[in-house]
């Protein structure tokens, strides 16, 4: 008899597109829905790790279509988690980035 064990760390950011790992909106949608993320999936490709840097540390300023530029912050807290994962709640300027560029 064989047995096989599936273990997935991931979010689901790892399963994008490419294109879409480089959406800051899109990939905040998938981390807001599962409230955390694994360290392997942060390190997955150079586009995810440029992302959670950018979304963990560096903050977002997006230029909406009428030109006027919007600075949201850095997008997520970090709140806990064992190894491999981190569970991450989103700041006040995550909330309002989501609620600008709805779905």
């Amino acid at each position: 008899m064989t047995t096989v064990i599936v273990c997935s760390f991931s979010s689901g950011i790892e399963d994008m597109k490419r294109k879409d790992q480089r959406d800051v909106v899109k990939v905040l949608r998938v981390l807001a829905a599962a409230g955390r993320y694994s360290v392997f999936e942060a390190t997955a490709n150079q586009t995810i790790a440029s992302m959670m840097d950018k979304i963990c540390h560096k903050g977002c300023t997006l230029v909406a279509a009428n030109g006027i530029k919007r600075n949201y912050g850095p997008l997520i807290v970090r709140t806990g988690g064992a190894y491999p994962w981190t569970e991450i709640e989103l700041t006040a300027g995550g909330k309002r980035l989501l609620e600008d560029n709805p779905a």
